[in-house]
């Protein structure tokens, strides 16, 4: 299978035919900013740190984001996702992340794809 599994529209949706008046359930990318846009940017945009290396500046940022996203209930993750993995015209936030090397980019997209495991994990207990 090639198909992504960051694709905004689900392989059953993509095919759905619906009669008239129907709408489907759309997961749709949406470039609509959220209240935890200015705390994103503002990570990405901050300078290095007096005396840090940019090795540990990026590194900072990456745990920095990580623990923003971790903070996110599972659907503004997954809307955050689905922004950042399909980036469209206009988004600014989506512009600033994809300035990211590729595997800093990749090890965040990946951790927010796995809020919703997270979620599940803390409601169990932990296990």
């Amino acid at each position: 299978m090639s198909e992504s599994i960051y694709t905004a529209f689900p392989p059953r949706t993509r095919s759905l035919r619906l009669g008239r008046g129907s709408s489907p359930a759309i997961h749709a990318a949406s470039t609509i900013a959220s209240s935890d846009d200015a705390t994103v940017l503002a990570i990405l945009a901050a300078p290095l740190q007096l005396g840090e290396t940019a090795q540990l500046g990026y590194l900072r940022k990456e745990c920095e984001l990580r623990a923003l996203f971790a903070a996110l209930p599972v659907p503004t993750a997954r809307a955050l996702h689905a922004r950042l993995a399909a980036p469209r015209a206009g988004d600014v936030l989506a512009a600033k992340f994809a300035g990211l090397v590729a595997e800093r980019k990749h090890r965040l997209l990946v951790f927010l794809a796995d809020a919703r495991r997270r979620d599940a994990i803390a409601a169990a207990g932990g296990r």
